[in-house]
């Protein structure tokens, strides 16, 4: 269940230092706070069930496995990661523990995760023109190239933005590297059937077209009206 309540209201904020554990030891300054997200769980969703084989263990095995929920956000940078992505944030560190009596919840989970901000123009504005947009026609194509290249780099990897629109992409003019941004969500599985053609460009806010007509079964392929 989420709502718009305010958890942080003093104690985490500009100049706190964050000290993280994984993959090694690291310590991080709060800067700004750019948002807060809130989204709290019913007591149905934290009622775990336990881990296959371990059903017929004692309490207090049973009970270790209940206190912490992982966020998708922090599996999917990891994997990202892992796998070794050139077009998404990096994962710099994390940290699992619980919180001390001075936290929102004391004794409740804690999960802290700090990922890298990448370079570049965001293409996608929530409150203003997409700067996309703002770009000269050459530039809007070979950023369409280098997302074609970097969708399928992400087709292969198994995982997807959370939101396919120009918010979630930045274009690094130096490198000419296109990165994804946005994985709370850890939107993953096998997208070996997903085909890379026009209609992800629009799905995307990279070119608009004149109709819906590429949404429908049998569309013909035709994009000679769409802006681009």
């Amino acid at each position: 269940m989420s709502s718009s309540s305010i958890w942080f209201q003093k104690g985490i904020g500009p100049g706190t230092i964050i000290t993280l554990d994984q993959p090694v030891p690291s310590h991080w300054q709060i800067m700004k706070k750019l948002n807060e997200y809130n989204y709290q769980l019913d007591d149905d969703d934290l009622r775990f069930v336990p881990y296959r084989g371990t059903e017929m263990d004692d309490a207090d095995t049973r009970a270790s496995q209940a206190m912490t929920l992982i966020p998708q956000e922090l599996i999917a940078y990891q994997d990202l990661t892992k796998k070794e992505s050139s077009n998404t944030p990096k994962l710099l560190g994390y940290s699992i523990s619980t919180q001390d009596t001075s936290g929102p919840v004391p004794g409740g989970f804690a999960v802290w995760l700090v990922w890298e901000m990448v370079p570049g123009l965001r293409l996608g504005s929530k409150n203003g023109p997409d700067a996309f947009w703002a770009l000269d026609a050459d530039e809007r194509e070979e950023i369409r190239i280098a997302f074609v290249d970097a969708l399928q780099k992400m087709k292969g990897i198994g995982c997807l933005s959370d939101t396919a629109a120009l918010t979630s992409l930045v274009w690094h003019r130096e490198s000419r590297t296109l990165y994804f941004i946005g994985f709370r969500d850890r939107n993953a599985g096998k997208f070996d059937k997903l085909r890379v053609d026009a209609r992800w460009v629009a799905r995307y806010g990279l070119a608009i077209p004149n109709s819906n007509a590429w949404r429908k079964e049998g569309w013909n392929g035709d994009t000679s009206d769409w802006k681009w």
